[in-house]
C-alpha cells in the first residue's frame, strides 16, 4: 500500500508544472463544477534542496503550490499555493497542530536516494524557504541534500458544501472550494482555504 502510495504521489509531483499551470484559474463555468467529496488527503511538496540540522528540515527553492491527492475511489487530485498549506497547519477540527503528521522525505545525496520518515510540527515560510520542527521516526535525514520531496501522511477532509465554490462560507475552512474534470477526466479539486 505504501509503495502504491508513493507511486502515485510520485507521478503526481513529476507531473506537477504541468499540472498547476491548468489549475491556477478558476474553471471558466462555475456550471462544470462539483462539491469537493469527503477524501483522505495526502500533499506533496518539492524543493531544490534541504539541509537538516537538530531537529530542523529547512526546504530551499520549496515549490510555490503543494500537491494534493487521494486514494481510491474517485482518486481526486488538487493544488494549494504553499503559503495556504502553511496557514492551514492549524485549521479544521483535527488538524496537524492537535495531531501532527508523519512524513517520509525523498533526497538525493551523491546521487543516490535516502528515505527517511520522520513527524512534522511548526511549519513556517518565508519567500522560498520551508522549514519545519521534525521527530526522527526511523533512518535521519541527511545533514543536506538536492532534490526533496516531502510526501506528508494523510489529512481528512469532510465535503464541501454544493454550491458554495469560492469562498470560506460559515461552515469553517474546509467548506467551499470545488472540483472540475480535467482533459484526462479525473476531479482536480481545490480547497477554499486554498484560494
Amino acid at each position: 500500500m505504501k509503495a502504491a502510495i508513493f507511486a502515485v504521489a510520485a507521478l503526481a509531483a513529476a507531473t506537477y508544472p504541468g499540472a498547476c499551470a491548468r489549475a491556477e484559474q478558476k474553471p471558466a463555468n462555475e456550471e462544470n463544477t462539483v462539491a469537493i467529496p469527503p477524501a483522505n488527503w495526502l500533499f506533496v511538496q518539492t524543493a531544490d534542496s534541504m539541509t537538516f540540522k537538530g531537529a530542523t528540515l529547512t526546504l530551499k527553492g520549496v515549490a510555490p503550490q503543494t500537491i494534493m491527492f487521494s486514494d481510491r475511489p474517485e482518486r481526486l487530485t488538487g493544488d494549494a499555493p504553499t503559503a495556504k498549506f502553511v496557514s492551514f497547519w492549524t485549521s479544521g477540527k483535527s488538524d496537524f497542530e492537535k495531531d501532527p503528521p508523519n512524513a517520509t522525505l525523498s533526497v538525493n545525496v551523491d546521487g543516490k536516494t535516502h528515505l527517511s520518515v520522520i513527524e512534522l510540527t511548526d511549519p513556517q515560510i518565508k519567500g522560498d524557504t520551508l522549514t519545519y520542527t521534525v521527530k526522527v521516526l526511523g533512518d535521519a535525514p541527511p545533514a543536506a541534500g538536492q532534490e526533496a520531496t516531502l510526501f506528508i501522511d494523510w489529512w481528512y477532509g469532510p465535503g464541501w458544501g454544493p454550491r458554495h465554490y469560492w469562498g470560506p462560507g460559515p461552515w469553517g475552512p474546509w467548506r467551499g472550494g470545488a472540483c472540475w474534470r480535467g482533459p484526462y477526466g479525473g476531479l482536480h479539486c481545490r480547497p477554499a482555504w486554498a484560494w
